[in-house]
């Protein structure tokens, strides 16, 4: 028996998505490539990177249930001595923002809104006890949360901040 309440968990992530989704859709193409939203980062690239991290969520799923857990990647490196180590999250950040560089916007977007479905249909497909299931350290539902619904909400919160500044300074 799980504790886990999945269905809670697929509200907040449809919730956290159409939230995202329609503070997106209310900005212009330009906007949405224009950067600094995120030091030098357009809405455009945190789409790739949410993307990225949305994919990545599915696939950590999909290895779990498939019994595969010890073949997710983590994006922290531990040292010989087995205390600390090397967070190298950035570093995957930058890899794939590089990746996306060249893709057009309606690219990038599509690739975002297919994470989000992905995501979504690999928790669906999931039983909950799995989320429950511990991998290097963390718990697959919060592996699951962290790269999906609250990247989105910390995301949103940072484009919202970025639109309020825009608006200002253009009024």
């Amino acid at each position: 028996m799980s504790d886990v309440d999945q269905a809670s968990i697929e509200t907040r992530l449809e919730q956290e998505w159409r939230s995202l989704e329609a503070l997106v859709d209310s900005l212009s193409a330009e906007e949405l490539q224009q950067p600094g939203v995120v030091e030098d980062w357009s809405v455009k690239d945190l789409l790739g990177h949410m993307a990225f991290w949305a994919n990545k969520a599915a696939g950590d799923l999909a290895l779990a249930r498939s019994g595969r857990a010890n073949e997710i990647e983590v994006p922290f490196i531990p040292n010989a001595e087995g205390s600390g180590g090397q967070n190298v999250t950035d570093d995957w950040n930058a890899r794939e923002s590089a990746a996306r560089k060249g893709k057009s916007l309606k690219e990038v977007k599509q690739e975002w809104e297919d994470s989000f479905q992905t995501a979504q249909a690999a928790l669906k497909a999931l039983p909950p006890e799995v989320l429950e299931q511990e991998v290097q350290g963390w718990s697959m539902l919060v592996r699951f949360r962290e790269d999906t619904y609250n990247h989105y909400k910390e995301h949103a919160q940072q484009i919202g901040e970025w639109k309020r500044n825009l608006e200002t300074t253009e009024a």
